[in-house]
């Protein structure tokens, strides 16, 4: 908190100082091309720094923008944007001087004047602070670093299921990962854990977080923020998704579904398992393994290598053994996607009949 105080009061000193030099500058302008100052400098410099004031109360928005990017930790491009924002001033005081050599200022114009000022100078702010992207490009050749689209925060069921690590390394999920302090605690508690199974889940979701944080071709970062009047984890993370305007990542079917109610957007692992997963159409064969009864008469059940569960009619005498099936029908789920499939020979034997 009194970090992003300390950076909204910083704005606000900034625009003050930046409409005090504004309005000096005007008063520089029109001494050289007069030979006079127009109004004594004192004055100059209070009714800029006025100005100022009067125009970063009135930027109320863009300060809480600045306030939201630092809070998404975005300090170097808040700079990166600042600096480029002034140099984009000076062209707004630039192009006043132009219109100083083109117009004679008379009595009638020193009003029109200082909005030509201020609406220049906030201008060329607008427009380099939205283009510092480019100017930096072209000024360094690379992309700066500091810079990243919204920030994706990752949840722990997420850390312990392991795939988010292929997904980083084939480049489906880029830069920008925040892990929350809250879940970091939440998965130290899982490797403590009594539980022999939890304890290796947690021991290894910690393997993967150090892998994360090590790969060269993403930044992931530890977020350090808590809420602690707020219980649960699912909650926590719901919060500081909304407060940062950032993406979640989960394979959490009930956090995916509480989120999507309070509009943040979910990367679901499980859908994008399932997305990739091939379709098979009516009358396409395959091979199963059945390695249980169904829950109707007769029935086997298999999987195929990506997860997919296979209903075999009549195939719980198969039980054991791989046998090549004919696709009847197939079921998209929440869960995933169910195939139901005969065998093969009893296929062909209705074929014929």
């Amino acid at each position: 908190m009194l970090r992003n105080v300390f950076w909204k009061i910083l704005f606000y000193l900034g625009m003050t100082s930046l409409g005090a030099l504004v309005t000096a500058g005007q008063g520089v302008v029109s001494w050289r091309l007069d030979g006079q100052w127009v109004h004594p400098l004192w004055l100059n410099l209070l009714v800029g720094a006025l100005g100022g004031a009067l125009s970063a109360g009135l930027m109320h928005g863009i300060s809480s923008f600045i306030v939201q990017k630092v809070a998404a930790g975005e300090e170097v491009a808040l700079l990166n944007g600042s600096l480029v924002g002034l140099v984009g001033a000076l062209f707004g005081l630039l192009g006043y001087a132009i219109l100083e050599l083109l117009f004679n200022p008379g009595v009638w114009l020193q009003l029109t004047q200082a909005g030509l000022v201020f609406f220049l100078t906030f201008l060329g702010f607008r427009v380099g602070y939205s283009k510092e992207n480019l100017f930096l490009t072209l000024i360094s050749g690379e992309q700066p670093s500091g810079l990243r689209e919204s920030p994706k925060l990752i949840d722990t069921s997420v850390i312990i299921d392991g795939r988010i690590g292929d997904l980083v390394k084939t480049g489906f999920i880029e830069d920008g990962i925040l892990i929350p302090q809250f879940v970091l605690d939440e998965l130290h508690g899982i490797a403590d854990s009594s539980d022999s199974l939890r304890r290796r889940k947690g021991r290894r979701g910690l393997d993967i977080l150090g892998e994360l944080r090590q790969h060269p071709g993403i930044h992931a970062e530890i977020f350090n923020r808590d809420y602690p009047e707020i219980h649960g984890v699912d909650r926590k993370l719901i919060q500081l998704a909304k407060e940062l305007g950032a993406k979640i990542i989960t394979t959490d079917f009930n956090l995916n579904k509480v989120a999507k109610v309070e509009g943040i957007q979910v990367l679901n692992i499980n859908e994008l398992a399932n997305a990739i997963k091939p379709r098979f159409i009516p009358g396409e064969e395959l091979e199963v393994e059945v390695i249980d009864r169904g829950e109707e008469i007769g029935q086997g059940v298999g999987y195929l290598d990506d997860g997919t569960m296979v209903v075999v009619e009549n195939g719980r005498r198969f039980i054991g053994k791989k046998i090549r099936a004919v696709v009847s029908s197939s079921l998209q789920t929440d869960a995933g996607k169910m195939l139901f499939v005969r065998p093969k020979s009893e296929a062909d034997g209705r074929g014929e009949e």
